[in-house]
């Protein structure tokens, strides 16, 4: 009987309170933690580290055009003021909770919270770019240098007429057009040239008119994303973050997503170290706020509308008329073989979506499946340093062109092989160029103008109609 007394305490004690720490899994010792933040993504833990020369048969690189976001950032004043002043609280309560028995963290979790969980955000760090993100573009530069050694070799050093660098008014996108110009050139003075007020080519999002009374002002931006929080989906999500952290009652959304935030930012700032943050979710609940960043910027900058990205068309533009004038002159005349540009987050998605890369078959709706195969992803190509580059070569037979999304080869479904041909490529992107200067997508005039163009062909036909009618 003492026997089958002392196995059942023992079964007891295991689980249950100290023995069930042997039960939990630990976010501190996961051997593979999940690693995608959606536009807070590291861009080290998902980049191609491969710098090895690329070779095309017969061809000679003249031409490299590159658009890219700044590196990892501090958050904005009023976001490190809202973490600074909730975060510690939640963290008081957390580790109440836990000595009350409560949430379900294991201890190495409860601990890392405890000695590592404090914010450390000084006032004027303001969207300053971290020490991560200067070295994100600093290697960035490094590995295309040497994936282009001759590229770059055969004119080493900077000067206005072979290469240009263009970044918007901020201090990440300056920083990083720093940083990324040093690990082109070791060298002597670069000169960095800041978009003016009311550029329309790496700062085209801002103040555009049309999308503004279109599209955000009517409400559309916000449906999905609304709709998705009040899913069974997001809700459960909630619930599960709740009760893992010892709640009593329903953490607001706000407060986790809080909690989210802290977590990849953490994560982005210190590559080698884990957030203790971060152990508030697991993979599947990563995977849900992932998704739901993914809808919102989908129908903000994305795909869903056809506005958010018709507005990028100033770049496409600006490629399109590089490449055709090195066709056209053969690259005889003074042509900037190496055009640099730094933009923001939205500014790239948006180019992205006119670029037509990472377009799904079927909309991104509120009532998908977080876990599903999805080629809107914003960890993978709207990452903090997220880039697309675009290589002009003049071959034996042609010009042609390739593609690169944060440095791996992309395929155009419009080209028959990787590397595209002049024709493909124009073909593709021309019309978007053309159009560019009589629709950029911002200029209200134009709608006005398409709408009363449409009018006047409706009446048009209208007056045709009936004069063939009454004879």
């Amino acid at each position: 009987m003492a026997s089958i007394w002392l196995a059942t305490v023992a079964f007891i004690w295991m689980t249950t309170s100290i023995g069930a720490e042997f039960l939990r899994d630990c976010h501190t010792t996961d051997p593979k933690p999940y690693i995608y933040y959606a536009t807070r993504t590291p861009y080290e833990l998902i980049n191609n580290e491969d710098s090895s020369p690329i070779f095309a048969a017969g061809c000679k690189a003249v031409m490299f055009w590159m658009v890219a976001r700044h590196g990892t950032q501090y958050p904005s004043s009023r976001d490190a003021f809202r973490m600074k002043d909730r975060l510690p609280k939640l963290r008081k309560t957390i580790l109440q909770n836990h000595k009350e028995r409560r949430g379900t963290l294991c201890q190495q979790d409860i601990d890392g919270l405890s000695n590592n969980g404090s914010i450390r955000i000084d006032d004027d760090f303001d969207e300053k770019l971290t020490p991560t993100g200067r070295e994100e573009l600093l290697v960035l530069a490094r590995r295309f240098r040497g994936r282009f050694a001759d590229f770059f070799n055969s004119q080493p050093a900077f000067n206005t007429q072979d290469y240009h660098f263009r970044h918007i008014a901020s201090l990440p996108s300056q920083s990083s057009a720093r940083s990324f110009s040093r690990g082109i050139f070791t060298n002597g003075d670069i000169q960095l040239t800041e978009a003016p007020v009311g550029d329309r080519l790496v700062h085209f999002y801002e103040n555009c008119t049309r999308w503004r009374e279109q599209v955000e002002e009517k409400g559309m931006l916000e449906q999905e994303l609304t709709l998705f929080r009040q899913s069974v989906t997001f809700q459960n999500t909630l619930a599960d973050v709740t009760t893992r952290l010892g709640f009593q009652y329903n953490m607001s959304s706000d407060d986790m997503l809080m909690i989210y935030d802290i977590c990849r930012y953490q994560k982005a700032w210190y590559l080698e170290q884990i957030s203790p943050w971060c152990a508030a979710f697991t993979s599947e609940n990563l995977k849900v706020l992932e998704f739901g960043e993914d809808l919102e910027t989908y129908h903000k900058q994305g795909y869903g509308h056809e506005l958010n990205y018709h507005q990028a068309c100033p770049l496409v533009e600006d490629l399109v008329t590089r490449i055709r004038a090195f066709k056209a002159n053969n690259g005889t005349e003074n042509q900037q073989r190496g055009v640099f540009y730094f933009t923001e987050g939205e500014g790239l998605l948006r180019f992205i979506a006119r670029m037509g890369l990472a377009k799904d078959e079927q909309p991104l709706t509120n009532d998908m499946t977080p876990s599903a195969e999805r080629k809107w992803r914003t960890s993978l190509m709207g990452s903090f340093a997220a880039n697309v580059a675009v290589v002009l070569y003049r071959c034996s037979d042609d010009y042609k062109i390739q593609l690169f999304v944060k440095e791996d080869v992309v395929h155009l479904d419009q080209c028959q092989n990787a590397l595209c041909t002049f024709t493909e490529f124009l073909d593709y992107l021309g019309s978007v160029a053309d159009n560019c200067g009589r629709d950029d997508g911002c200029n209200p005039n134009a709608a006005v103008i398409t709408f009363a163009l449409s009018q006047l062909i409706v009446i048009s036909l209208l007056v045709i109609t009936h004069t063939f009618l009454w004879f």
